[in-house]
């Protein structure tokens, strides 16, 4: 591999001598944003560093190819490997986002900088775009890179060179039990109670709350298995799975849920007697009277209406698992209990969403150590 140093209006320009898969001599011009008075020897240094980057690897170009199509040609190529709504979320972003921007600028794979990653990004920063959704972009396009690297399309991904906005702390949102009592009370009547109920006692995940089956609960054992989740981007998806290992999880079935759980029971099967063929046959806990699972949309809209019309504090519906994190934290249960019960894949994570409320609890203890000491 060979290149040279070029200025171009006053800037220093690292020249690489490629050829393309047909052995076409394709020049590419990378700035070192280095000024040309006193940085010679650091833009050599660039240069050198860029020839052994190249050189390190056995690289097949495309002189044609623009980043937005790769971008595609890996998302079709990877579609088999992950989930659909995964699938779908990343097919999301990029239609979203990241090909308007990079389209308009006709900038093609190996022409890649790590300056148009980093502008792209600062723009959106600009635009009011929080962190997260930054870093949820960010995800793609390193991923796609590194797939390129990994077949030798480009030497090395420039995704890894940019500076990242830092990752925005999330503080979960709760009712405390009076609320949420408060809550039950108002929407007894709902169709969607049963999934406000089992959601606010489990703290299940709305996928998991949805996915619940009859054949997951054990009246005779007095259990409740987390086993299967029914999840929407933008289609429906029904899972014969939760979303880690620990997800799946059995938790008792106290006397007042299973006494909840089989009038409920019961009233189904009373509602697929009456309506006869026009039932919509299933398993699922969590249905309209005809029998027909109810859409995640359409719980957490229909829950956002019923707490405005009956002036409840706002909240998400994934909130209510919040809210039963912080009642058991208030009751003296630990962060490594709290975990288990929610399904949390690791310790790290129920301790980052729940430190403030940990923190609430040290101080009612320091507080009952205050009532008993006497300081001063």
């Amino acid at each position: 591999m060979t290149g040279s140093l070029q200025i171009k209006s006053g800037v220093y320009y690292a020249v690489l001598n490629l050829k393309d898969e047909y052995g076409k001599r394709c020049p590419k011009w990378i700035c070192t944003h280095l000024e040309v008075k006193n940085n010679k020897r650091k833009a050599e240094e660039f240069l050198n560093k860029l020839l052994a980057e190249y050189d390190g690897v056995k690289t097949a170009y495309s002189n044609d190819i623009l980043f937005t199509e790769y971008l595609y040609q890996w998302l079709e190529a990877i579609s088999g490997s992950i989930e659909p709504n995964t699938y779908e979320s990343y097919r999301y972003i990029i239609n979203r986002y990241i090909e308007p921007y990079f389209a308009e600028r006709k900038i093609k794979l190996r022409s890649l900088e790590p300056q148009h990653i980093q502008d792209f990004y600062n723009g959106q920063l600009k635009k009011g775009l929080s962190a997260n959704t930054i870093l949820k972009q960010h995800a793609n396009i390193r991923k796609s890179l590194q797939n390129a690297v990994k077949m030798n399309i480009i030497p090395y991904n420039p995704a890894d060179r940019i500076t990242l906005p830092k990752k925005q702390k999330y503080i979960a949102s709760f009712y405390t039990a009076g609320q949420v009592n408060n809550l039950l009370s108002a929407v007894k009547n709902e169709p969607i109670y049963p999934a406000v109920i089992l959601t606010a006692f489990y703290g299940f995940r709305r996928s998991e709350v949805l996915g619940l089956k009859w054949k997951h609960i054990d009246f005779k054992v007095g259990t409740v298995t987390v086993q299967d989740t029914r999840v929407q981007f933008k289609s429906l998806i029904d899972k014969p799975r939760t979303k880690n290992k620990s997800s799946h999880r059995t938790l008792p079935l106290v006397p007042a849920m299973r006494e909840f759980l089989c009038n409920l029971k019961r009233q189904q099967m009373e509602n697929r007697l009456l309506l006869g063929t026009g039932y919509i046959v299933n398993d699922y806990v969590c249905v309209w009277d005809d029998g027909r699972p109810f859409r995640p949309d359409y719980i957490t809209d229909r829950f956002g209406n019923l707490l405005k019309q009956h002036n409840l504090p706002h909240i998400r519906f994934h909130d209510l698992r919040h809210s039963a994190a912080s009642m058991l934290l208030a009751n003296g249960y630990s962060l490594k209990e709290i975990q288990e019960w929610l399904g949390h894949g690791d310790l790290g994570t129920t301790a980052n969403i729940y430190a403030h409320l940990e923190f609430q609890a040290k101080q009612n203890m320091a507080a009952s150590l205050g009532e008993n000491l006497i300081i001063g």
